[in-house]
């Protein structure tokens, strides 16, 4: 295990991206601050939660993740306030009262399946917000709660949906299905869903999301496996293999499909195994199968096709 890997160094992301999130959070935390600030008229003694900074980290920078969501955001900010305003309210010691704030309202999420961490803030300030937060009582989870939410909810919603690989929420996001047959076809998403429930572990990210990289991921493999020169017509191919696996084709056609997934390929086999047999198959696949292009050896008046340098030794 490298260094990268065990302090959790995260991947890339472009420099779009970031400067796209970046001014996002900007624009949301002052849209958040002046209109629950006008909503009021300025009479709270907290019109913008902390807690939203951090809510605008997750709803600009990862629209994505499944902590960002709609449920986890109203219900893990609304429903924290709460735990936060009852232990406040019920335990005298302020120490133990943050402390069961945050804890209460972990657990609450949990049960309700709406984690959004930002929501421990929240928990928090009712508890350690002071006189005036205090004074509020329930009215906390209405203002400056609920408003807030509402304000960074519908700002994301328009923000992020104005970039074509960014939707808000991550339900109307549509992946593009494979341009190829993956050799994780079979896995449905289905399957990641049950696999993600066995794990029996909070995962911040949509079992569609996690399909649409593992079919990413075996294209990215596939085409480092696969031959980096072209195939053509009337082009020989060898598998390269060793010993009586070795075979050598000739390509007779190759079908013009518009998706690369379905174009067709047909080949004779002309030295090696299965030796004077035809065959036709995907094109990707004989792309995978074709290690090195043969060239025919002129040796005397014999056909071309038997005189090809023979297998590896």
């Amino acid at each position: 295990m490298g260094l990268q890997q065990f302090i959790g160094i995260q991947a890339r992301s472009s420099v779009d991206e970031k400067i796209i999130a970046s001014i996002g959070a900007i624009l949301s935390i002052c849209a958040v601050f002046f209109v629950s600030d006008w909503l009021t008229n300025g009479t709270l003694a907290m019109t913008l939660l902390p807690s939203m900074g951090a809510s605008a980290v997750l709803l600009l920078a990862v629209p994505h993740g499944t902590l960002s969501q709609p449920w986890p955001l109203f219900g893990g900010h609304v429903l924290s306030a709460g735990a936060g305003v009852v232990c406040a309210l019920t335990i005298n010691n302020i120490y133990l009262a943050a402390g069961c704030s945050v804890g209460l309202a972990i657990l609450t999420m949990h049960v309700l399946r709406c984690i959004h961490p930002p929501g421990g803030a929240t928990a928090l300030v009712a508890v350690v917000g002071g006189d005036a937060i205090h004074n509020l009582g329930f009215s906390f989870l209405l203002f400056p709660t609920l408003i807030n939410c509402i304000i960074i909810f519908s700002f994301s919603i328009i923000f992020n949906n104005l970039f074509h690989w960014r939707r808000y929420p991550s339900s109307l996001m549509k992946y593009d299905k494979s341009m190829y047959s993956p050799e994780t076809s079979k896995i449905h998403v289905r399957h990641i869903q049950l696999a993600m429930e066995s794990l029996d572990e909070v995962i911040d990210i949509a079992p569609e999301q996690i399909k649409y990289i593992i079919d990413k991921a075996d294209e990215l493999m596939l085409s480092e496996s696969q031959a980096s020169f072209n195939i053509v017509i009337g082009g020989l191919y060898t598998n390269g293999a060793a010993g009586q696996a070795w075979s050598v084709r000739r390509v007779i056609d190759i079908s013009n499909h518009s998706n690369p997934a379905k174009k067709m390929i047909m080949y004779k086999t002309v030295d090696g195994a299965g030796k004077g047999k035809n065959g036709s198959g995907l094109l990707y696949e004989f792309k995978d199968w074709a290690k090195e292009v043969m060239k025919p050896v002129k040796k005397g008046p014999a056909p071309q096709d038997k005189h090809l340098s023979g297998p590896p030794r």
